[in-house]
């Protein structure tokens, strides 16, 4: 393991072309990627049809799942409470309309990856039937939600007290190593991501922050370098995902290049490398097979963060 984080922090380890048994392919419109590559959040008008009973005990994540549909995602979607059960009245207005017809404002950050994706394509615009299951076969999630209704949900974004995350070298390993291929349809103007099976949902990390951070109207993104709790260098340069409001994006205002930030993150596809690699495809046809481009959206920090390491 040592000399794979040594590798691949040294960028030395080389990503070969996906195999033609990659099993998820995701198909987006152009026009969403392009709209939503610098974003952190998606704001959905939502219909609620299948829904947890009660949250996830915290040593299983302590999410609450509520399946869905909405025209602004046109995916199979999972909209995810985090520490659901500190969040009494969001839950309570989703039973309220669960199974109804009736839609609610849904806003957090969006997410597409692979670790419930099932075998069937995933087609953004395709007729979607209700879901009968709170864990209908999906790559695009809400998650975690910020707003619910007229409720902010801001104060979940907190680590999960009781839960075990994912351990950083073997979470950053994967993610780093995942293959994909991306093919651009322009009949269709859509683009499509063939990739596998991916998990290591929590990660637990430092990052160092590598420069400037990008304001956006719905937060912030900042380049890092990823350290495991060992301070062991595993990957020299990430964009970390900060939604306006929540814990982590007011602590991370208050750093600058070289401060360390001990967090708790998710994985998303960084749909602004996809769209790099389709508007150079031309010149860089080779950027089609790379690795899986990833980012990590922070949804908590601890309490032994913000230590600069200058």
């Amino acid at each position: 393991m040592n000399s794979l984080r040594t590798a691949l922090a040294a960028g030395l380890l080389v990503v070969q072309p996906i195999a033609a048994r990659a099993q998820i392919e995701i198909t987006l419109k152009n026009s969403f990627i392009e709209q939503y590559k610098d974003l952190t959040s998606i704001d959905a008008t939502f219909t609620v049809d299948k829904a947890h009973r009660t949250p996830n005990p915290p040593a299983k994540d302590g999410d609450m799942h509520i399946a869905g549909r909405a025209p602004q995602i046109g995916l199979a979607t999972v909209a995810e409470i985090m520490n659901a059960a500190s969040e009494n009245a969001a839950v309570a207005l989703v039973h309220s309309v669960e199974g109804t017809g009736d839609t609610v404002r849904i806003t957090g950050a969006w997410r597409i990856w692979c670790e419930h994706a099932g075998i069937v394509a995933q087609v953004q615009g395709n007729n979607l039937a209700p879901f009968t299951t709170t864990n209908p076969p999906h790559v695009f999630e809400i998650h975690p939600i910020t707003q619910l209704g007229p409720a902010p949900v801001l104060d979940s974004w907190v680590p999960i007290d009781g839960y075990t995350p994912k351990e950083a070298g073997a979470a950053f390993l994967n993610y780093e190593n995942r293959k994909s291929q991306i093919s651009v349809s322009s009949t269709r103007n859509t683009t499509t991501i063939a990739t596998t099976m991916a998990g290591y949902n929590y990660v637990e990390f430092k990052m160092v922050l590598n420069g400037e951070q990008q304001v956006v109207t719905d937060g912030r993104f900042v380049m890092a370098q990823v350290l495991d709790l060992q301070n062991e260098l595993l990957v020299h340069n990430r964009r970390m995902v900060f939604v306006k409001g929540t814990a982590p994006e007011q602590k991370v205002q208050t750093l600058q290049a070289g401060d360390t930030l001990h967090v708790l993150g998710i994985p998303r596809i960084d749909l602004a490398l996809v769209s790099y690699r389709v508007r150079n495809r031309a010149t860089r046809p080779d950027a089609l097979t790379w690795s899986l481009p990833y980012e990590i959206v922070v949804v908590g920090v601890y309490g032994d963060t913000a230590s600069p390491s200058r």
